[in-house]
């Protein structure tokens, strides 16, 4: 049995490093909290939470991998976390057809305090803001970074205002579609 010198036993523990798998995705029980009893809803979304699209994430999904479902009338409150150590990043519900095209600009936000108070500026890195909206129409809207840019480059999901039923949210490694 040869025995390695120092430089060997570096080299060794930083290749053993290299090539470590990617964060994984937040579960649904991290994203979305409920209190049935106020009809209100936590949505907790960390920008870049991963290194997954290259950083342009919420919670480790985008380009439609996180579906979030809440009941008209309830109350939504969002916590906006930029995790991002190069880019700032924000949070805002906007209007969300299907067979839209996302622009560089993102959409127009779907409902009144649906969106951090600069959202096209963003949260600064490391930072944390807050927003609270009333989901008041039913529909399918996407939950979007309005920071130029960065809903084109993938850093959007579903937001889905149901007729009845219980919050809820679905995750995928896969686009999913807002409806089911």
């Amino acid at each position: 049995m040869a025995l390695l010198g120092p430089t060997a036993v570096v080299l060794a523990t930083v290749a053993a490093g290299c090539g470590s798998p990617a964060a994984k995705p937040y579960l649904s029980s991290k994203i979305l909290t409920v209190d049935d009893e106020t009809q209100t809803v936590h949505l907790d979304l960390v920008a870049a939470e991963t290194d997954g699209s290259n950083g342009f994430n919420f919670d480790g999904y985008g380009h439609g991998e996180l579906r979030v479902s809440v009941p008209k009338g309830w109350t939504v409150d969002v916590t906006c976390t930029n995790a991002s150590t190069a880019f700032t990043h924000s949070c805002a519900v906007v209007a969300g057809e299907l067979g839209r095209i996302v622009s560089p600009t993102g959409g127009a936000v779907a409902f009144h305090g649906a969106t951090i108070a600069d959202a096209v500026s963003g949260c600064g890195y490391g930072t944390t803001e807050t927003f609270s909206f009333v989901a008041s129409a039913v529909g399918i809207y996407r939950i979007a970074c309005l920071v130029v840019g960065h809903e084109a480059d993938g850093m959007w999901d579903w937001f889905v205002v149901t007729g009845g039923g219980s919050p809820s949210v679905r995750t995928s490694t896969h686009a999913l579609s807002p409806r089911g």
